[in-house]
């Protein structure tokens, strides 16, 4: 058996300190499955901030992730179940539900509510904006924040009887749409109209035109705005 000398185990030890620095710097979660039990992200004091795999929730336990802030309060959850149905949400410092989709339609989203327009139904019929000039003529202006880079007018456009007209929208007098929608001869109709913004800074505001003018005919052409909203590109 040989015996270690002092310079040896001296040697040695340097060596397995080289090799768990080594570790240390080149240590990587890669390839990993999670099949049971819960893999926790800690803050250098403790704090768990991230939980994935099997998570405690509303008094079971599911499989997902839990994001969670330095407080302790949860920032935002997915979950989900055999066979989909599952669930994410993300959440306020009171425990709001902010964001989250609709578990039980399994379609669309719970939260936030969103707004709905409302016309008379007379304005539907005869749109209550009209122009006869044969250029383009603003009827409405929309306004927003700058969140998507695309708009979207959902219109109602009439022609009288032996009438034709165009409808564009349109920033500082120019046309944002790469052609102008055609309102045939006698039409009343519901017309989506898309038309990518000019480039500007996030939340900047913007104001989008809704121009008609009549093309063909002596008769009146006639524009009404269901809504506006924004588009992804």
């Amino acid at each position: 058996m040989k015996v270690l000398q002092p310079e040896d185990l001296i040697a040695r030890i340097k060596r397995l300190e080289t090799e768990v620095a080594q570790l240390r710097r080149g240590s990587t979660l890669s390839n990993s499955v999670l099949s049971q039990g819960t893999m926790e992200v800690r803050t250098d004091t403790g704090q768990v901030i991230q939980q994935a795999g099997a998570i405690p929730w509303a008094g079971t336990t599911v499989w997902g992730a839990v994001n969670y802030r330095a407080n302790g309060t949860v920032a935002s959850v997915i979950w989900d179940v055999p066979g989909g149905g599952g669930y994410f949400s993300f959440y306020d410092e009171q425990g709001n539900g902010l964001f989250a989709n609709d578990t039980v339609s399994n379609q669309g989203i719970a939260r936030p509510y969103l707004q709905h327009t409302v016309m008379r139904y007379a304005e539907v019929a005869t749109p209550p904006e009209s122009t006869t000039l044969g250029t383009f003529d603003p009827l409405y202006r929309i306004h927003g924040h700058m969140q998507q880079p695309w708009v979207r007018a959902y219109l109602i456009t009439q022609a009288d009887v032996g009438t034709t007209g165009e409808v564009q929208l349109a920033v500082n007098g120019t046309a944002i749409t790469d052609a102008p929608t055609t309102i045939p001869d006698g039409d009343n109709s519901y017309r989506v109209v898309d038309a990518e913004l000019p480039a500007g800074d996030f939340l900047s505001f913007i104001s989008v035109d809704v121009e008609a003018r009549r093309v063909s005919g002596a008769g009146t052409v006639r524009v009404g705005v269901a809504f506006a909203s924004g588009r992804q590109s």
